[in-house]
C-alpha cells in the first residue's frame, strides 16, 4: 500500500517538478511518511524513478492493448480509431502519468537515458506489434491496398504522438476531438490511396 502510494506521488511530483526539482522529503511527506520510510521499497531515489517510469508506460500500454482483444468482427478501421479514442481516454483518466511520462521523455535526466530508453523501447514495441496487426487486418479486409506494413505503423504511432502534445495544448474538449478527427481521416485517405509508400 504504501509503496503504491510512494509511486503514485512520485509520478505527481516528477511529473510536475522534474528530477531535479523533486526532493525525496516532497515524496515523503504527500503520503505521509517520514522520508527514511522510502528506503524501504526503494533502494534510492533514481530507483523510484525509473520504477515510477516503467510503470506509467506499462499502465498506458495495458490500457491502449485492452482494446485489441475486444470485439473480434470489429473492422481495422474501427479499431484504428478506436486506439487514438482509448489513448485519449487515458488521457483524461491519468493526466498525471501522461505529464510524468511526456516531461521525461522531452527532458530526461542524463544518468537515467539508458533506463529511460529501454523502458520506453520495450513499450514502443508491444504498441507497434498492436498496430501492425490492425494494418494487416485492413489489407487482410480489403480496407486498405497491399503495402508495406512499417510505413503505416510508424506513420500512426507519429500521429498518436502529436495527438499526445496536443492534448496538452488545448483546455477545449471540442477542439481537441475535432483535431483527432480529422488527423484520423487524413491518415486514412493517405493510407488508403498506398501512394506516397
Amino acid at each position: 500500500m504504501t509503496r503504491n502510494k510512494l509511486k503514485e506521488a512520485a509520478m505527481l511530483l516528477f511529473g510536475q517538478k522534474g528530477y531535479d526539482g523533486t526532493a525525496l522529503s516532497e515524496i515523503a511527506k504527500a503520503v505521509g511518511v517520514k522520508t527514511p520510510a522510502i528506503y524501504a521499497f526503494y533502494k534510492n531515489k533514481e530507483e523510484l524513478f525509473i520504477t515510477a517510469f516503467k510503470e506509467a508506460m506499462l499502465a498506458y500500454n495495458s490500457f491502449i492493448q485492452d482494446l485489441s482483444g475486444n470485439g473480434e468482427s470489429v473492422n481495422a478501421k474501427v479499431r484504428l480509431h478506436g486506439v487514438l479514442l482509448r489513448q485519449y481516454e487515458y488521457y483524461i483518466k491519468s493526466r498525471e502519468s501522461n505529464l510524468f511520462v511526456v516531461r521525461t521523455l522531452l527532458f530526461p535526466p542524463d544518468f537515467l537515458k539508458d533506463g529511460i530508453e529501454e523502458a520506453f523501447s520495450e513499450s514502443d514495441q508491444l504498441l507497434s506489434k498492436t498496430i501492425e496487426q490492425f494494418m494487416i487486418q485492413a489489407m487482410e479486409e480489403g480496407l486498405l491496398p497491399d503495402q508495406p506494413v512499417q510505413p503505416l505503423v510508424d506513420a500512426f504511432l507519429n500521429l498518436m504522438d502529436g495527438l499526445s502534445m496536443q492534448f496538452f495544448y488545448y483546455n477545449s474538449k471540442k477542439v481537441f476531438e475535432r483535431k483527432l478527427e480529422n488527423a484520423f481521416e487524413l491518415f486514412w485517405k493517405g493510407a488508403h490511396s498506398g501512394t506516397s509508400l
